[in-house]
């Protein structure tokens, strides 16, 4: 009986590269993380009144944004999850 797995055998190449990609995408998620936490929840935004004295506000999305898609692609990418759980870390996909 033969089992096809779609992760690359221990050792090989692939298998290496597969890790160095994953550990990649755990330290932009750590980054982005960080960067969130010192982001502002608000901008000043232009304003187009000239009689206006104060900007628009507008709300920061990007920093959550950023979080939220690499923590879709950390969750669905099996290297992450494992490389996470074994270290305890795991909670980085959620927070």
């Amino acid at each position: 009986m033969f089992i096809s797995t779609a992760r690359p055998a221990p050792g090989t190449d692939a298998y290496w590269h597969d890790r160095q990609a994953a550990f990649a995408l755990i330290r932009e998620l750590e980054t982005a993380i960080a960067q969130r936490a010192r982001a502002p929840l608000y901008l000043a935004g232009p304003s187009y009144d000239p009689d206006d004295n104060f900007d628009d506000v507008i709300e920061n999305t990007g920093p959550w944004d950023r979080v939220c898609n690499l923590q879709d692609r950390g969750s669905n990418n099996p290297t992450v999850v494992e490389i996470l759980t074994a270290s305890k870390r795991l909670a980085l996909l959620t927070t």
